[in-house]
């Protein structure tokens, strides 16, 4: 038995943020507060959102003060602002920063306490938080499509998620365009991220045929447009894939779980305050190799998928490919995997081992994981 539940309506296409406004109207928005970074405004993709807000004769407010690991710290400044805007609706717009920040605030918008309290716990909070659309800007997280949203507990330097039904985004508006200006180290960063949540999803705990059948299309995807989209960053076709396979990958990561990459790489990002993107490229190869021995049919489908001929290979031979298949995949995106430069100390290793097998992607892992196993993988990384 399983359960298959995806709640969000996805409007996909090439300038489909014209139709943001009559959308949110139809939502009963009449003052919304935008939540983004000062990125997305320099890049000029806000004034695309006013403008199609302000024509529907929606009032709009904006906070722009996400960072790249969104803060429980923001989370409560933007909770204020939207009161102060007396806001009904919040909407995300960015990477999954922004994303993950306007769920936060749409929290905290209408409760007290600390973002702590609300951590780990589904639908912790006691009032219902305010709607939310998500618009993204980036072909990675999907967070347009989940009911989580990761935040930096910034006292303890650790990102815990925010997790409920109450907070996934009622639209994802998914226009490919918004995307275009998007640097390369970034979309490449992000679009490893994506085939990171397909792959992840397909070999969880609680993969299922529907998830599975997602997870295996979102690879192909990304399989197919990664790399050019990385080179060739005005190819709009590319970007349209790519954006498609972030969305279907986070539809079945939501149903099936994830596991110790991102784990690994959130504690990872937490402790040092590194992009999300980054570090999931540096921790992929070691999470799936740790993950071989419990999908192995399903690692050597995946290689594949990536470009490896399997035809003369054992079965373990087959699955074992897919490790230097993303090694490579790293190489030809320019994604260097050292921990060094990227400030790990070993005198932080007992606490990283820890903080990873206590996050919430480790209970849908396909293998059990533990503190020694984390920190095997962690010094594997260093070495």
């Amino acid at each position: 038995m399983f359960n298959f539940d995806a709640k969000t309506s996805v409007l996909f296409g090439f300038n489909t943020i014209k139709e943001l406004g009559p959308e949110a109207i139809k939502l009963g928005a009449k003052n919304v507060l935008v939540v983004t970074d000062k990125g997305i405004v320099q890049a000029g993709l806000l004034e695309k959102v006013k403008e199609s807000l302000n024509a529907s004769g929606i009032n709009v407010a904006v906070f722009d003060g996400i960072e790249p690991n969104p803060s429980d710290k923001s989370l409560v400044v933007g909770g204020q602002a939207a009161r102060d805007h007396q806001a009904d609706m919040i909407i995300g717009l960015g990477g999954g920063s922004p994303m993950d920040a306007a769920k936060g605030i749409a929290i905290m918008t209408n409760n007290d306490g600390t973002v702590e309290s609300y951590v780990e716990v589904l639908d912790a909070w006691p009032n219902t938080p305010l709607p939310v659309i998500c618009i993204p800007t980036t072909a990675g997280t999907g967070a347009e499509v989940s009911r989580a949203a990761m935040v930096n507990l910034t006292e303890k330097k650790i990102k815990k998620a925010l997790f409920g039904a109450t907070i996934q985004p009622q639209l994802a508006v998914v226009d490919p365009s918004l995307t275009l200006g998007l640097p390369s180290h970034l979309t490449a960063q992000t679009g490893v991220d994506a085939l990171c949540h397909a792959f992840e999803a397909y070999i969880a705990k609680f993969s299922n045929p529907i998830s599975d059948a997602l997870a295996v299309e979102a690879i192909k995807l990304a399989a197919a447009n990664l790399r050019e989209a990385v080179k060739h960053g005005d190819n709009l076709e590319a970007r349209s894939n790519m954006l498609l396979a972030s969305t279907i990958a986070v539809i079945s990561a939501s149903s099936a779980g994830l596991g110790v990459v991102h784990s690994l790489a959130q504690t990872l990002g937490g402790f040092y305050n590194l992009p999300h993107g980054l570090s999931i490229a540096v921790c992929f190869p070691y999470g799936i190799g740790y993950n071989l021995v419990a999908e192995p049919e399903k690692c050597a489908h995946v290689s594949r998928m990536l470009g490896t001929d399997t035809s003369n290979m054992s079965d373990e031979e087959a699955a074992n490919s897919v490790v230097a298949a993303l090694r490579t995949l790293n190489a030809d995106l320019e994604i260097h995997d050292d921990l060094r430069s990227l400030g790990f100390q070993e005198a932080d290793l007992p606490v990283l081992a820890k903080y990873s097998v206590e996050d919430g992607n480790t209970p849908t892992n396909p293998r059990v994981f533990d503190v020694d196993a984390a920190t095997t993988l962690y010094q594997s990384m260093l070495n």
